[in-house]
């Protein structure tokens, strides 16, 4: 009896349970139909390579990504289609960081979409078409991406070199040997040449040479040098003179010692040339051949020929004033005594 009693009650409450649970899960379906029921849009969100559909009665795009738990970055952004047929889309536009280096500096700017020239210019930067870019102004953003920016300038430089002048020595008896007079100091000439740079950066590249010239001519300073063995004519007698071991000329008509001073053109045109003298000429025509020196032979002037007089050796001041190239040699050889040789 009992047993039977039992086994009753047993069955009786397993009922209930099955009841109850039925119970619950229809208060759950109604709960979800009803939230379905009362949900008054469906809108899509788009998230880069995500799609999601979600039902709601919030009328605002921001609070609608709230609820859903979609949080945008501080450049990030989002396009609302507005509802339509109680439907929506939201698009959100995710920003990437592109590093730019220009100038010296690097700067970091956040886009939604566009080019590497819009990355430029959202820096503020601008390119020059000289400068050399690390990419395409034409290629899309991305994350991570790094554009580099080289800066090409010209610039045109003038470069002045100085011309050393050079020295032209000029050896002369009227100098002891060793010894130096300068008749005219030299002068440094000038190259100017103009250079086109290319830098980058500031930092130069390549160089190419405009122009190359002499803008100023260098001057040669003239020095007299001493030189015992210097020959001071520069006439050239038609056959060689024949001299004896003492240096005077072996073969001779007659020979006149006497006092000779010096004399040159004083920087005008002449035809005179060291070798030429002035003498009295109702004595020493002209043309007159002669080998001048000084007895001792410390001093040859030379073969000479008469083609000059003068007052001093007309009036018997002098009886030769021979001709020197300089007035400087004309001074050191102030006045001597010589012998001279009537060749013809």
């Amino acid at each position: 009896m009992e047993s039977i009693e039992h086994r009753c009650k047993t069955l009786f409450e397993s009922k209930l349970i099955r009841l109850a649970a039925a119970a619950v899960l229809g208060i759950l379906l109604l709960c979800v139909l009803s939230g379905a029921t009362l949900a008054k849009y469906a809108v899509v969100i788009e998230d880069e390579t995500t799609q999601t559909v979600v039902f709601t009665s919030e009328e605002d795009p921001e609070g609608i990504l709230s609820q859903e738990g979609i949080s945008l970055g501080e450049h990030d952004t989002y396009t609302f289609s507005g509802f339509s047929d109680s439907s929506a889309t939201i698009t959100i536009h995710r920003a990437v960081a592109v590093s730019i280096t220009a100038d010296g500096q690097t700067e970091t700017v956040w886009l939604t979409e566009g080019t590497a020239a819009d990355a430029i210019s959202a820096a503020g930067l601008s390119v020059n078409d000289d400068d050399l870019l690390n990419v395409s102004l034409t290629e899309p953003v991305c994350e991570g991406m790094e554009i580099t920016i080289n800066r090409v300038t010209y610039q045109t430089v003038e470069n002045k070199t100085e011309i050393p002048f050079e020295v032209n020595e000029i050896p002369t008896r009227t100098l002891s040997e060793g010894k130096t007079s300068t008749l005219s100091a030299g002068v440094n000439g000038e190259r100017t040449t103009v250079i086109k740079q290319t830098l980058i950066d500031g930092v130069v590249v390549e160089e190419e040479t405009l122009s190359d010239q002499v803008t100023k001519q260098p001057v040669a300073a003239r020095v007299l040098v001493g030189d015992p063995d210097a020959p001071v004519s520069q006439l050239i007698p038609s056959s060689d003179i024949e001299l004896d071991a003492n240096g005077n000329p072996v073969n001779y008509k007659y020979k006149v010692t006497g006092k000779a001073t010096a004399y040159s053109a004083l920087g005008r045109p002449t035809s005179l040339k060291p070798g030429n003298v002035a003498m009295n000429l109702s004595q020493f025509p002209r043309g007159t051949k002669l080998y001048i020196k000084t007895p001792d032979g410390s001093f040859v002037y030379g073969y000479s020929v008469v083609a000059d007089t003068g007052p001093a050796v007309t009036n018997g001041t002098c009886l030769v004033d021979l001709f020197f190239s300089t007035y400087r040699e004309s001074c050191l050889f102030g006045a001597k005594t010589v012998e001279i040789y009537v060749l013809s």
